[in-house]
């Protein structure tokens, strides 16, 4: 897997390429945020690790103008805070995880496999095309065609919570439910992650994601997709 570092301090961005690269990855490192969406545009990476602490745009600023740029790609926030705040913004604007310097390398090492397999395991498992009333998904090309005919894309976590939605059309699926389908049974981040990913679906597939019609609440439950 290709691994971006973004990290402004480059005796920590390359201690990290080494160990990740000993990990059998295929690692950049770069240390601005110019740099970084030049990289990001010429050729995405798999995961990217992001500092939060960067020079003239911080990483939650940066991960905005990806993300606005239709970039896609996992991320972990990486950072020296290690405040509440820091984390639930991070998680909110839809980072996959958030790890706090100083690390343990073997923590560096378990949080980017985990990140990376669940990537892997949401374009591997889900074959074949699926109806959910008038709504259509193609799981591993990350695809859904709505009723009206508009298209989105969605990348793979994404993808993992719609199917689980999907799977049980018309039916509520309980966030505890949703939570161990996608992240599994010993996640260990932060609870309202369900409820990140769900206002993210809203937003590719709803005309008016604040009046949603197809992913519904179901109010003390957690949610249905309607159809």
């Amino acid at each position: 897997m290709r691994i971006l570092v973004v990290d402004d301090d480059l005796v920590g961005g390359r201690m990290v390429q080494f160990l990740l690269t000993e990990q059998g990855h295929e690692v950049d490192v770069v240390d601005n945020p110019r740099g970084a969406l030049a990289l990001l545009e010429k050729r995405p990476p798999d995961l990217l690790l992001l500092d939060v602490n960067l020079p003239q745009i911080n990483g939650f600023d940066l991960y905005q103008r990806m993300r606005d740029q239709g970039c896609d790609v996992p991320v972990i926030f990486v950072t020296g805070k290690d405040e509440v705040e820091d984390r639930v913004l991070g998680l909110k604007m839809g980072a996959d995880d958030y790890i706090c310097k100083p690390f343990h390398s073997a923590e560096l090492a378990a949080r980017v496999e985990a990140v990376l397999r669940r990537y892997s395991r949401a374009t591997k498992n889900e074959q074949g095309q699926i109806r959910a009333g008038d709504v259509e998904i193609d799981p591993a090309g990350l695809r859904v065609t709505l009723p009206d005919q508009r298209t989105a894309s969605l990348t793979p976590t994404e993808m993992k919570v719609l199917m689980q939605l999907a799977r049980h059309a018309g039916q509520a699926v309980e966030r505890e439910e949703m939570l161990v389908g996608v992240w599994g049974a010993h996640y260990g981040g932060e609870s309202n992650i369900v409820d990140v990913y769900i206002r993210r679906l809203r937003r590719k597939l709803e005309r008016d994601p604040a009046r949603p019609q197809l992913i519904q609440a179901a109010r003390g439950v957690g949610y249905k997709l309607e159809g």
